[in-house]
């Protein structure tokens, strides 16, 4: 039976940081242990120090993957002022988290998550999971999915009314092909429309783009204890 299903971020760093970080504990506490040396006793704390860094990140993203992404889905999809008719883009929709949220606000409107679906991005990571999941939460025909890249978007100028992404454009590199995504959303942001993004990094690079796009920047802050892991978030609306 198929159950809805959202996966887990970066699956593969999120083991090897918990991993990592537990392994580095261990021997700390072991040099610790063996020795009665006071330099490397003062060694023995800094490594465990070291390693509680690495396996704090790594349960982070775990309590992420669990609650935090769900809570700071709802917060982003409170931030708009739905009334049913919007077109919405999900720039690196991965199992549909923010597509299939903001068509659940939806009446006559269209929820568009574009992908290139990488499974070292996400966990069970492919289209036929996003539409499964559309499906079981009832919104089938109230989505769009489409296979493109955040940088090349086919969709005209002044497109979509509201424009969201999560933890998709760091994965961009370099930094100036983060740039071009950050354009691409703005030239397919309808005027008056609002576009959010969130990020595990600092989102002072995007906002500067938008800024220098022309459009108007309401906020970018972080979001520590809404997301329980690294997240900032900025609100941006094009006038």
């Amino acid at each position: 039976m198929n159950k809805i299903h959202y996966g887990f971020d970066a699956p593969g760093i999120m083991r090897n940081l918990t991993v990592f970080g537990a392994l580095i504990i261990a021997v700390g506490f072991l040099l610790s242990f063996l020795s009665a040396n006071l330099f490397l006793n003062n060694i023995s704390y800094f490594i465990v120090v070291v390693g509680s860094i690495f396996f704090i990140l790594g349960v982070a993203m775990f309590a992420y993957g669990i609650k935090g992404k769900y809570r700071t889905r709802d917060l982003m999809l409170s931030k708009i002022k739905w009334t049913g008719n919007e077109n919405m883009l999900d720039i690196g929709t991965g199992q549909g988290l923010l597509m299939i949220g903001a068509a659940k606000h939806l009446t006559t409107g269209k929820s568009v998550g574009i992908d290139i679906w990488s499974s070292k991005d996400l966990s069970d990571n492919s289209i036929h999971r996003t539409l499964a999941n559309a499906e079981l939460e009832g919104v089938k025909d109230k989505i769009e999915v489409r296979n493109e890249d955040a940088r090349s978007l086919s969709f005209e100028d002044n497109s979509f009314d509201v424009i969201l992404s999560l933890l998709c454009i760091h994965n961009i590199e370099p930094k100036v092909e983060q740039e071009k995504a950050c354009l691409e959303i703005a030239r397919v942001l309808k005027p008056n429309g609002t576009a959010i993004i969130g990020d595990y990094i600092p989102t002072t690079g995007y906002a500067k783009v938008f800024a220098n796009a022309g459009l108007r920047v309401k906020s970018s802050k972080p979001y520590f204890t809404t997301a329980y892991a690294l997240m900032w978030i900025v609100e941006v609306t094009k006038n």
